[in-house]
């Protein structure tokens, strides 16, 4: 056995080398928060995509009809949120 087959025989193997899988791995384990966004943004995207179709809102004497579905999803987690800080902010005092 010659000097250089015995050096990188004991050299551990960077797991972005080689086959794809590895290249994936080596991917995701130096960029997580970007694997993270590209997964989050695609359920989104899925989200949305399921979502367009219009609906009716009926509140006590108040009607709207033919709003989308995912508008009424948006505005209800944005009043969510506006009142999760109201509560939070008056907790604290």
């Amino acid at each position: 056995m010659d000097q250089e087959s015995r050096s990188s025989a004991s050299e551990p193997r960077d797991p972005g080398s080689g086959s794809s899988f590895g290249r994936i791995v080596g991917f995701v384990g130096r960029h997580p928060s970007q694997v993270v966004q590209f997964v989050l943004f695609s359920l989104l995207a899925i989200v949305i995509l399921q979502n367009v179709e219009p609906t009716s809102i009926d509140v006590l004497f108040w009607s709207i009809a033919s709003v989308p579905k995912l508008l009424l999803i948006f505005l209800s987690m944005l009043v969510g949120a506006a009142s999760w800080e109201l509560l939070r902010g008056r907790l604290r005092r």
